[in-house]
């Protein structure tokens, strides 16, 4: 139903959930409530509005999905945000941008940082399971190997590892540890008794997304 309040229209929804929320697009006014709400709260919740700005965002879809460590990812569009970002939840990427065109140098940013990350979150967990520490991580283009070791106790991985799948990459991380710190041999099977096996995985995989490109 459309509703007056404070001299505004709105359109509200009744849901299941307790709270109330205010979503403005393309100009319309859309208040989501519960079903046994009173007019007398819906309009204090109004009236608690300091503003209401119209949000004139449009909202498309990529065809293709993009694939970040094995994970298909559906594109999702909103041109004239206010604020350029990028949020992830599940399996959709939501990027805000003020104009479509935009949004790929926005997602290319984004992505080396989502590399980065994901590097990140599976060295610490090495670090604290080898009881070492890692100086620096890097991300570079490079073509013939997936990482290579600096001074330092400093790794530079290859943006191509965005191909691995998670397991794939936390084990290329490992080897690239043991590499830089020469780690006994025994500490490998330990951890990866069928070490061969997930080199060949890891080959398979990145000749497949080779092929792909």
């Amino acid at each position: 139903m459309i509703t007056e309040i404070a001299g505004k229209h709105y359109k509200i929804i009744t849901t299941n959930a307790k709270d109330i929320r205010l979503e403005t697009k393309l100009g319309v006014h859309t208040i989501f409530v519960p079903a046994n709400i009173d007019v007398n709260t819906l309009e204090q919740f109004i009236k608690n509005k300091k503003t209401i700005t119209a949000i004139n965002e449009e909202i498309s879809y990529i065809d293709e999905p993009i694939q970040l460590f094995q994970q298909n990812y559906l594109l999702k569009i909103i041109e004239r945000s206010a604020m350029p970002n990028i949020v992830v939840k599940n399996t959709t990427i939501s990027i805000y941008c003020k104009r479509k065109k935009e949004y790929q140098k926005q997602l290319k940013k984004w992505r080396k940082q989502f590399i980065l990350q994901q590097l990140a979150d599976l060295i610490g967990y090495w670090e604290e399971e080898l009881q070492i520490l890692i100086n620096e991580i890097k991300l570079r283009s490079m073509q013939k190997r997936l990482y290579t070791i600096q001074d330092q106790n400093s790794i530079t991985f290859s943006n191509v590892i965005i191909c691995l799948s998670i397991s794939e990459l936390k084990y290329l991380i490992f080897n690239a540890i043991t590499e830089l710190l020469n780690l006994s041999p025994k500490i490998r099977t330990h951890y990866f008794p069928e070490e061969q096996l997930i080199q060949d995985q890891i080959a398979y995989t990145l000749k497949t997304c080779q092929q792909s490109n």
